[in-house]
């Protein structure tokens, strides 16, 4: 390994490296070119403080700087800009919000990505309006302990932008930010050494006139000049009292290689003999020789996203074969990953292992789950394919033909399942979860009245961890319930087009699931089904034709 890329122990340098002793030079320069760059990306949350507003105005200040917090987290700029104008107009102000409900809500949300945002929204603003008199509260402190889903960060940039208190911010931009600027190479996610950076974020803002503008220079030096990759440091305000830019430059000089032991103070720009100096910091951690700015902060180790596989069924309803296309959407609980959301039924996280045969297990036992009254089970009747072949299906999607786990089984007054079709995987990432869902389509026909889709029940208990090993239990096309009811005592007939509040089934035409309250993942879900029927019709056109299929 050359020299050059060589790890070696960071240079002797005392603990007061890492502090800010003298923030007045840098608070000056920082809020000169703040006032020259704050409208270029025209944000609409973006607005002076005004020391005359009274204490509705401030309240609604904090309501709209609180929606654009959330919304940035984890997204960008330009993808925020038109979904904050669109939440605006419809929630103007945080009593409106409270109105509302979670489908609304995540409606108005749909393609902005992590719905749980959404709903701590919506909460938050409940409770605003329930217990503070439709107003969040004005001090950090309260807003953090009081407001569900309001951490430190966010109550200091709505605290201090909405209401002037002189509260610290600290988010990625100004980690990475005074990360270089106190030539912190520390574990990032560190107690030590978040307390060392948001002392250095508190040393702006108490005496700060403008603390609000102090903290939104901070985060857009961080998100705009100070980018993770290639910093434009020659245009930085505080170049001067960045040690990490101090460093690179003295390495290309040739002045770290004199072995010299002095270390640079950004308080004020003074050497000091580090050998002199009795408290050295045992923070840092070792460097490559000749590390530029873009190597502060220190990587963080990645947690390996946790793999799961769910089985997802796009149950299909029509009459005949000519007949309207209705597909069942479940709601999913208001809490936890994609609280609110609506999706087809699903078996979540699986063995690898699941067998195709096992798979039909699921979709039996789904459909005794959510239907009045389900056809009979057809997971013992129906010939599971080959592995060749079920390993073929994962690969891409399967090709709807006649022999496709294709043998009608009539129950439920006349409903029946026509066939079960393998779509093939698709893959999702969370931030923590590298999903995989194997999907299959469940095309269902008849019933009682064959003009509207089967009765739903309301409120199912779908235990949709226990899928995979369930076995559906019925009694005359009735599926038993662990309380003792029958589904047919719990279900009511539902709208079609829309569940009665509260309700967690319902049956959506053929044009409409597109355009319902679904997440990322199952939007690739749908598509892919869909390419499967339209793979099927190519095929049926192609056999018209006297072609191979």
């Amino acid at each position: 390994m050359g020299a050059e890329t060589e790890l070696v122990q960071t240079h002797p340098h005392p603990v007061a490296l890492h502090v800010i002793s003298r923030p007045q030079p840098l608070r000056d320069a920082l809020l000169t070119w703040y006032d020259q760059v704050h409208a270029l990306r025209g944000m609409p949350w973006r607005k002076p403080y005004n020391h005359a507003w009274d204490i509705e105005q401030k309240a609604q200040r904090a309501y709209e700087v609180w929606v654009s917090e959330i919304m940035l987290q984890q997204t960008q700029v330009a993808t925020v800009i038109p979904y904050y104008n669109k939440w605006m107009d419809r929630f103007p102000t945080i009593r409106d919000l409270a109105a509302s409900d979670i489908d609304t809500v995540n409606g108005l949300w749909k393609g902005l990505g992590y719905y749980s945002r959404a709903a701590r929204l919506l909460n938050g603003a409940k409770k605003a309006v329930e217990e503070f008199d439709g107003r969040l509260p004005d001090n950090a402190k309260d807003m953090e302990n009081k407001v569900p889903g309001i951490g430190r960060y966010s109550a200091g940039a709505i605290c201090s932008i909405a209401y002037n208190e002189r509260v610290p911010v600290l988010d990625g931009n100004v980690h990475r930010l005074l990360s270089r600027v106190l030539a912190l190479h520390a574990p990032p996610k560190a107690k030590q050494t978040l307390d060392v950076l948001w002392a250095g974020a508190s040393a702006f803002v108490p005496d700060a006139d403008r603390p609000g503008d102090v903290n939104q220079a901070l985060i857009e030096l961080g998100s705009t000049v100070c980018k993770v990759r290639e910093p434009s440091c020659g245009v930085c305000p505080l170049q001067q009292w960045c040690a990490a830019y101090e460093r690179q430059e003295a390495h290309g000089q040739g002045k770290e290689d004199e072995g010299t032991n002095y270390a640079t103070s950004n308080s004020g720009n003074q050497r000091q003999n580090v050998s002199d100096i009795e408290e050295l910091c045992t923070l840092c951690e070792p460097l490559p020789v000749g590390s530029r700015v873009s190597a502060y902060p220190m990587k963080a180790e990645k947690k390996k996203a946790r793999e799961e596989l769910d089985i997802v069924n796009v149950i299909e309803w029509r009459k005949n074969a000519s007949g309207a296309r209705w597909f069942l959407l479940v709601r999913r609980p208001e809490g936890g990953l994609l609280a609110g959301l609506h999706e087809f039924p699903t078996a979540q996280n699986v063995p690898v292992t699941t067998s195709p045969t096992a798979q039909i297990t699921i979709a039996d036992t789904l459909l005794s789950a959510l239907l009045a009254c389900p056809p009979p089970t057809r997971s013992s009747r129906s010939a599971a394919p080959s592995d060749s072949s079920s390993q073929a299906s994962r690969r891409r999607p399967a090709k709807p033909s006649p022999g496709t786990r294709d043998v009608p089984h009539a129950g439920g007054h006349g409903l029946q399942v026509v066939k079960i079709v393998p779509a093939g995987d698709v893959l999702h990432v969370f931030s923590h979860i590298r999903k995989t869902y194997r999907v299959q389509w469940v095309l269902l026909e008849g019933g009682a009245d064959g003009s509207e889709p089967p009765s739903l029940v309301e409120r199912p208990d779908l235990a949709f961890e226990e899928l995979a090993a369930a076995k559906p239990k019925t009694v005359k096309g009735k599926s038993s319930r662990k309380d003792g009811s029958t589904s047919s005592e719990k279900a009511r007939g539902t709208s079609p087009t829309s569940p009665p509040q509260g309700q967690t089934t319902q049956w959506v035409p053929l044009d409409a699931v597109a355009d319902a309250n679904i997440g990322t993942g199952v939007v690739k879900i749908w598509r892919q089904v869909r390419a499967l029927w339209a793979d099927g019709e190519k095929d049926e056109v192609a056999d018209d034709n006297g072609h191979d299929a």
